[in-house]
């Protein structure tokens, strides 16, 4: 019986934290680093932080910088991938911009990731 209630708590724990973390995937097509700009939507709560990393399969970054700063909330590079903080008590749309360089498969090149943000 102990055994029970513990592996329901512990089942019902990853679906919360699974839906949680559902809360901030961005969807778009990866960046390639061929001189493109690709779009991203990211959904996200008021007050809620949301972390995104860049660096995709073959991939290696030397740099990423937030190009467009976020009109409402605030966009900061971390590390080769961003965080987006939505203002607390804001519903709405914001966007930012980010620009990665590197190498894709052993070539040289940058992105630009334009970031829809919907606060809800």
């Amino acid at each position: 019986m102990r055994f029970t209630v513990c592996l329901l708590l512990a089942w019902l724990l990853v679906g919360v934290l699974s839906a949680k973390a559902g809360d901030c995937v961005p969807t778009g097509p990866p960046a390639q680093l061929n001189s493109e700009t690709v779009d991203w939507t990211i959904v996200i709560m008021s007050g809620h932080t949301c972390l995104r990393g860049l660096r995709s399969r073959a991939m290696t970054l030397e740099s990423v910088a937030v190009s467009t700063p976020a009109k409402f909330g605030e966009a900061t590079v971390q590390g080769y991938g961003f965080s987006y903080k939505a203002p607390r008590d804001f519903k709405g749309k914001d966007s930012f911009s980010v620009t990665m360089s590197g190498a894709n498969r052993g070539i040289r090149g940058n992105s630009i990731i334009r970031v829809e943000v919907s606060v809800r």
